[in-house]
């Protein structure tokens, strides 16, 4: 029996590997660029010819981007380097190259699974999560697991609409509270040659007491308490972790809890809410951790 377990997290730019112990503790981690293939067999030989020590792997789990049913069915197309995927079924295509016991999960519901089982979610009986990055990820969860839906759709917190009333559209709220939505805010605030590339440049400004990254940050965040009381109103979860790179700053977290739980009473016009806001603890790590995780599950 293998010594370890590896986790694949596919991303749209890089493809990250890990080694991980049995008592999920990570001893060997690399990445390689994400490639764009014309056919899916490149593609997936590109991610097997990237595996180290096979010889030593129990068992593989993949987290990859767009709609991944319980099957590892992917549903949807991804990011423009990786939709090479859309209609095939990653298990099968990685355990044919490996001859490992594999299986695949959407990225945000893997977050969502490590956080439930060995992170800030654990023990928890309702949990959700919302992952800001370019988009807006999500998944929600019971006490046993993700919680997937007829579709596998459920917790595609990047869809949650609203009505546009100055366009008249379904707009929707993802795109209000991504990274790029901070970015395109402030842009959409500083004169020529002042625009940010980054949502840590907008940040930066932010700590630094410039008056449009204040302006724009704070006009971003409630956006986020949006997203947030819409996922309280349909599912009223014991927790909400919010996960992405910005959700290691405590200032961050700090305050959306502050507008979440203000915003919560002027809405519901009661203070009733006790749903907890907080980050998630393994951040970077939990694709691939609730990959493996999910991979033990199936």
């Amino acid at each position: 029996m293998g010594k370890y377990n590896l986790g694949i997290d596919i991303g749209g730019t890089f493809i990250k590997y890990a080694l991980v112990d049995k008592e999920y503790n990570i001893k060997d981690k690399w990445k390689v660029e994400t490639v764009k293939f014309d056919c899916k067999d490149e593609l997936y030989d590109y991610i097997c010819l990237n595996i180290k020590m096979i010889d030593e792997i129990e068992l593989i789990g993949i987290s990859a981007p767009g709609l991944i049913d319980e099957k590892s069915n992917v549903k949807s197309y991804a990011a423009p380097s990786v939709c090479i995927m859309y209609g095939t079924n990653i298990s099968e295509e990685i355990t044919s190259r490996t001859k490992k016991t594999v299986s695949a999960i959407n990225d945000a519901k893997s977050a969502g699974l490590c956080e439930l089982k060995i992170g800030n979610a654990k023990g928890s009986k309702s949990s959700a999560f919302l992952i800001l990055g370019t988009g807006t990820g999500g998944c929600v969860c019971n006490e046993t697991g993700v919680i997937f839906g007829q579709d596998a759709f459920a917790g595609e917190f990047h869809n949650l609409p609203f009505i546009n009333f100055k366009s008249g559209q379904i707009d929707r709220l993802g795109d209000y509270a991504s990274i790029t939505a901070l970015i395109e805010i402030y842009n959409g605030k500083v004169n020529k040659g002042e625009e940010a590339k980054y949502g840590n440049d907008v940040c930066k400004r932010y700590l630094e007491g410039n008056e449009i990254a204040e302006i724009s940050v704070e006009e971003w965040i409630n956006n986020i308490i949006i997203q947030l009381i819409t996922i309280t109103v349909f599912y009223n979860p014991e927790i909400i972790c919010i996960g992405g790179g910005i959700s290691e700053e405590d200032w961050f977290i700090d305050m959306v809890r502050e507008k979440y739980n203000k915003a919560c009473i002027n809405f519901f016009n009661v203070d009733i809410i006790t749903t907890k806001i907080d980050r998630c603890k393994y951040n970077n790590d939990s694709n691939i951790l609730g990959a493996i995780i999910n991979t033990y599950r199936q």
